[in-house]
């Protein structure tokens, strides 16, 4: 039942990551709701669940992009991990982390995402982009993730996938 929620919640985060434009002040960012996900797959459950999340949430998001197959995935294995290795010291169901965790992921996959695209010659950066992308990622990396991760813990608890007490 795991896998096919997680199917689910993949396919309609890829979907509403697509149809929800991106936000031209902030260096075009879109709101990283495929990350957030991958999140709350780093924050809730152990580090097999979360690497099958980050690699279907990166390939997903490639195949929706214009970036290489597996670029995505390998970013989103790397802040996945780096969530993962903390959950046992951060209170996983609080806003304040889900804030904490999405502002950070999204900075450095963006920045991982931009050194990967700029080494292989697909994007020529310029620094006052590579800042104001970087700003915009904080920004809807901390607004957006509390939100999907909230979603898709509701899905989790009506499916009975979690306990209704795990506050």
């Amino acid at each position: 039942m795991n896998g096919l929620v997680m199917v689910f919640v993949m396919i309609v985060g890829a979907v509403l990551q697509a149809v929800i434009p991106s936000w031209t002040h902030l260096g075009d960012s879109k709101a990283p709701i495929l990350l957030g996900i991958v999140l709350y797959y780093a924050l809730t459950r152990e580090r097999n669940a979360m690497l099958r999340a980050a690699i279907f949430a990166g390939v997903l998001q490639d195949a929706l992009g214009m970036s290489p197959l597996g670029y995505s995935s390998f970013c989103f294995c790397i802040a996945g991990l780096a969530t993962n290795r903390f959950k046992d010291i951060v209170f996983g169901y609080r806003a304040v982390t889900h804030m904490m965790f999405g502002a950070l992921g999204y900075l450095i996959t963006t920045l991982m995402m931009s050194f990967l695209l700029s080494s292989t010659g697909f994007i020529t950066p310029y620094p006052q982009w590579v800042i104001l992308k970087c700003a915009g990622s904080l920004v809807l990396g901390a607004i957006a993730v509390p939100f999907v991760f909230r979603a898709v813990e509701d899905l989790d608890r009506f499916l009975g996938n979690m306990e209704a007490d795990a506050y």
